[in-house]
């Protein structure tokens, strides 16, 4: 009997099936319910752990980037409030050299207009100069023509002088022939000698009279020439103001159109210049309303770090849970080596093949961040990954198996080693490195999948002969 029960006992502790009768075997399927419960523990503790440090890594990035993000917030808006204090410093200098912009402008308006007034003063005087210079011409020239008339009875007069003056002397050859005459008569020729000395007395002073006349004539003729001439330049020089003077005023006419632009011009600028006032005022107003919200925001930013701090603290936790699930999971590792708790074929295939959809997804983000030149959260740590967790905590004894496993070790350590210097590179922005690594762990993915599929094709291998993965 007691050989018996040995031997029952023997089967029961390598779960081999047993005769021993009822009471054997529902203690054996108790046990082996226990044991697909335990395997269940196993997946759902590895699952957890993975979950947890999927967890920690995004929580962690996520902190550092809310602390990154409240730095930079925090430092954009007291870049801000200095810029806003700046620009309202420089907007009240604005407004101040405004007023005496508008000023001025007042000022140049109201010199516009006097000089636009005294310009158009200036430009009826001088039509009525031009006006009067005209009538000046018209009546030097008509005087010119009296002197010409002048001249032309001067020379009527001259002709009659010289008819005169041979009247006279041929009057004077008469009286003198008279008194010849009269002397031969003797004495009844001394009346006619009387009247023909007479007669040459008139004779000498018609002659004398007109040589005074001739002198008189002379000098008037003189004097009327001179007239003439002085009267041809004085309308030559009237002539030339003239022109000055239409130019002038065709110049003048021009100014007060310039100057009519110029006042419309001032007067725009002065309309321009108080939009741009009423804009300067309402970009005051905003700067103020600018500061005052960069002011909020900053505290908020202040805010936001703390709380980003606090998460930090919080999630000291889950580094803790992480750990003790970590721990468990390496704890039962080392319980599967017991028949009783071994691990089934199959949830060590499930595992290993969940490794290999977890290493190609980490392969797609690495991948991705070297595309898009931009880091994100990527487990860089071998022993924390997905299959991290699962492999250091396991250690399979059968020949087909532990020399594969135990070689994986290395390989995935490289492996996480290359995402950690395309993480360096990208932040360094040297991009081809960060290629050539990308470029490296593919080609070490290749050998680590094939190791995996070795692992698994070799496991299902033992699975149809009934050997199991933990067992020697």
């Amino acid at each position: 009997m007691r050989n018996k029960n040995d031997k029952i006992l023997q089967s029961i502790g390598k779960m081999e099936p047993v005769d021993g009768g009822q009471e054997a075997l529902e203690i054996q399927k108790r046990l082996n319910e226990g044991r697909d419960k335990f395997n269940q523990l196993v997946g759902g503790i590895c699952k957890s752990v993975m979950q947890i440090s999927a967890l920690d890594l995004a929580m962690g990035d996520s902190t550092d980037k809310m602390g990154y993000i409240s730095n930079t917030v925090k430092h954009i808006s007291e870049t801000v409030v200095h810029a806003s204090q700046m620009t309202e410093e420089n907007m009240n200098e604005v407004v101040n050299a405004h007023e005496g912009f508008a000023e001025s402008i007042a000022q140049v308006s109201s010199a516009a207009g006097s000089i636009m007034d005294d310009m158009e003063a200036s430009s009826r005087e001088i039509s009525s100069i031009v006006e009067e210079s005209q009538f000046t011409i018209d009546k030097s020239d008509q005087m010119k023509d009296d002197m010409q008339e002048l001249l032309e009875i001067i020379k009527g007069m001259n002709e009659v002088i010289k008819g005169i003056n041979s009247i006279s002397a041929q009057t004077n050859m008469l009286a003198l022939n008279a008194s010849i005459e009269a002397a031969r008569a003797g004495e009844a020729g001394k009346g006619f000698a009387v009247v023909a000395e007479q007669i040459r007395s008139l004779a000498d002073e018609t002659k004398q009279l007109t040589g005074n006349m001739d002198g008189f004539v002379a000098k008037i003729e003189a004097a009327s020439k001179m007239s003439c001439e002085s009267l041809d330049h004085t309308v030559v020089e009237l002539e030339a103001m003239r022109e000055n003077l239409n130019k002038v005023l065709s110049n003048n006419e021009r100014n007060v159109s310039n100057i009519v632009n110029i006042t419309d011009s001032i007067t725009t600028i002065a309309a321009t210049s108080e939009e741009i006032f009423s804009a300067v005022t309402n970009v005051q107003d905003s700067m103020v309303r600018l500061r005052e919200e960069c002011v909020s925001l900053n505290e908020q930013s202040e805010m936001l770090g703390n709380v980003s701090e606090d998460l930090k603290v919080n999630m000291r936790p889950v580094s803790v849970i992480e750990k003790d699930l970590d721990d468990s999971a390496k704890l039962m590792g080392s319980m599967v080596q017991d028949v009783f708790y071994m691990l089934s074929n199959r949830q060590f295939i499930a595992n290993v093949q969940n490794a290999i959809t977890a290493h190609q997804n980490w392969l797609k983000t690495l991948s991705t961040m070297v595309k898009d030149r931009e880091c994100v959260p990527l487990q860089t740590d071998d022993t924390k990954c997905a299959f991290g967790h699962f492999y250091y905590a396991m250690n399979p004894r059968n020949k087909m198996i532990a020399p594969l496993w135990n070689g994986l070790a290395e390989k995935h350590r490289r492996f996480h080693g290359y995402g950690k210097n395309v993480i360096v590179a990208i932040k360094n922005q040297d991009y081809a490195r960060a290629e050539s690594e990308y470029r490296s762990a593919v080609k070490l993915s290749e050998e680590l999948i094939s190791d995996f599929k070795k692992i698994v094709e070799n496991a299902e291998a033992l699975e149809k002969e009934h050997l199991k993965v933990f067992a020697e």
